[in-house]
């Protein structure tokens, strides 16, 4: 009589397809970086980095850049200084936050909000024709699947990772 659960017959098949879609992820990461310079071009001097952070200050009425920073997982002073770029533009207004005097407050001015728009008109346009060969299902199922893997990715591991050393991370092809 075996012990072994049906599970258990599906874990090397699952590891495998988690190491393939680890792969995948990374190409989509360097593909994302690779076009970083599109992102420039298609935004009028933009770069994907302004673009983000306009993003994430346009979803909000205001917010602090600490707060910025923590939604973007990067040091305070990158945002500062991508802060400082688009005041400069006029794409983002300083004030300070009412609740405490000290802290500071950063808003879309209309010259963002209309840049944000604009930028995203047109590189919505330059994804769709990459994308010209998908059927509407498909771009939306690849959106449903995009977004719950963010969410995923953005999640505490619920265990502790086990540690590695350079020589034992698997090389694929």
């Amino acid at each position: 009589m075996s012990t072994t659960s049906p599970a258990a017959g599906l874990e090397p098949r699952r590891t495998e397809a988690v190491s393939g879609l680890f792969d995948a992820l990374l190409e989509f990461s360097r593909s994302v970086r690779a076009r970083g310079s599109d992102w420039a071009t298609l935004s009028d001097d933009l770069s994907r980095g302004d673009l983000v952070t306009l993003g994430v200050v346009g979803v909000h009425e205001a917010i602090r850049p600490g707060h910025i920073a923590a939604k973007l997982g990067v040091d305070p002073s990158v945002v500062s200084r991508q802060l400082a770029g688009l005041h400069r533009l006029g794409l983002v207004a300083r004030g300070t936050d009412p609740a405490d005097r000290r802290a500071e407050l950063i808003s879309l001015t209309p010259a963002g909000h209309e840049r944000l728009r604009e930028a995203r008109r047109t590189m919505c346009a330059a994804l769709g024709d990459r994308l010209d060969h998908w059927d509407v299902e498909q771009v939306v199922q690849a959106t449903a699947v995009v977004e719950d893997l963010g969410r995923r990715l953005h999640e505490p591991f619920s265990r502790p990772l086990p540690t590695t050393t350079h020589a034992a991370v698997k090389e694929r092809p």
